[in-house]
């Protein structure tokens, strides 16, 4: 099982095991409170105890697995997140609330002091009060995953060209017309491509990264990655960590996604519904994002990272298009190389800025 699967399986479980421990231990308490003659209540309770202690262990260790080893989200992604504090205050006072039952428990248990009706009681209550921390710390995890808690101040933006690879003398020429982009796709099935489809990506899309010139980089579509088990059918473009990410056209988010090669991920639509485009190695996402969002060409959906299988050292954006046949199967469709898609953009987006230049009329 890959490790980022396995840390995320054993932090949900040790989450439920611990949530259920502590709240058999306050229910098992209560029954030794109502009736005193139940021997079994108090034997109940140190089970719950010991349940919730294991639990409680392995959620810390591959909680802290999981943060520093940035198996998931990278660690400046939690530490520029405000509800990651949130999070950690939650958790901070679930430790702080359990010091006292740990060692009342300890003592009953060596019979280094008898239990009593007034500590129990207090327990209960400690416990159901640590079940709703629990319970806050989970909605706080979700909010998280959705997106919300960044710091806008965080994310600088950072001319993306300034790291971005430059032009090999080996790369071939870039296509800029429809037809030159079709013929390199091979449609197949519904998911064609057509010329027309191409005219209007060109019309549509923008580079998603602010000061990058789609003509100083080379198509790395056709490169084989995972030691050539797989093409790579997508274009990655080398930024500064942080560097907000734009989306590339108007349209609405299909899909927040999180996998062990992409890690966190953006599925969006264009607002013609044809095309889906991908944003993979997000270190973050922009606050509010949500799946059925709708977006504006050039707002900010995330933050340039290295999530998934991603190198660390190499922060970027991993960007792909696809004609879809239905943008409701947001993972399928016919891959397209961005680049010569964004070079047609922009060769035409400067053209008809010109032609607008030369038709103001001059100053007088």
């Amino acid at each position: 099982m890959d490790q980022r699967l396995l840390l995320a399986w054993l932090h949900l479980l040790a989450l439920a095991v611990g949530l259920a421990g502590v709240w058999a231990r306050a229910r098992a308490l209560r029954d030794s409170l109502r009736d005193p003659e139940d021997r079994g209540a108090l034997r109940r309770a140190f089970v719950g105890d010991s349940w919730w202690g294991v639990a409680a262990a392995v959620w810390v260790i591959t909680g802290l697995w999981r943060l520093l080893a940035g198996t998931e989200k990278s660690t400046a992604y939690y530490l520029a997140n405000h509800v990651f504090y949130l999070k950690m205050t939650l958790f901070v006072a679930i430790l702080a609330l359990e010091v006292w039952p740990m060692t009342t428990l300890l003592r009953w248990r060596t019979k280094r002091a008898a239990p009593n009706p007034r500590d129990a009681g207090r327990i209960e209550v400690i416990s159901y009060v640590e079940c709703a921390l629990v319970v806050a710390m989970v909605a706080a995890a979700v909010s998280m995953a959705r997106g919300y808690g960044i710091r806008p101040a965080d994310a600088p933006v950072v001319p993306a060209g300034a790291t971005s690879p430059a032009p090999t003398s080996d790369a071939s020429p870039i296509p800029t017309d429809g037809a030159a982009i079709v013929a390199a796709v091979k449609p197949s099935g519904t998911e064609v491509v057509t010329a027309d489809d191409v005219a209007l990506l060109t019309r549509e899309i923008a580079m998603p990264l602010d000061g990058v010139n789609p003509s100083t980089l080379h198509s790395n579509f056709d490169e084989r990655r995972g030691g050539g088990t797989r093409a790579h059918e997508a274009l990655d473009i080398m930024a500064a960590r942080r560097t907000p990410i734009r989306s590339a056209a108007a349209g609405r988010v299909l899909k927040l996604f999180t996998s062990a090669a992409g890690g966190l991920m953006v599925y969006a639509a264009d607002s013609s519904e044809r095309f889906v485009l991908m944003y993979a190695h997000l270190d973050g996402y922009a606050p509010g994002l949500r799946d059925g969002a709708r977006l504006a060409r050039g707002e900010v959906i995330g933050y340039v990272g290295s999530t998934g299988n991603a190198s660390p050292d190499a922060p970027h954006l991993h960007f792909a298009i696809a004609r879809s046949a239905d943008v409701k199967r947001w993972s399928r469709g016919k891959p397209i190389d961005p680049l010569p898609v964004l070079v047609a953009s922009t060769t035409r987006s400067d053209a008809e800025g010109a032609a607008r230049r030369v038709q103001e009329p001059s100053p007088r």
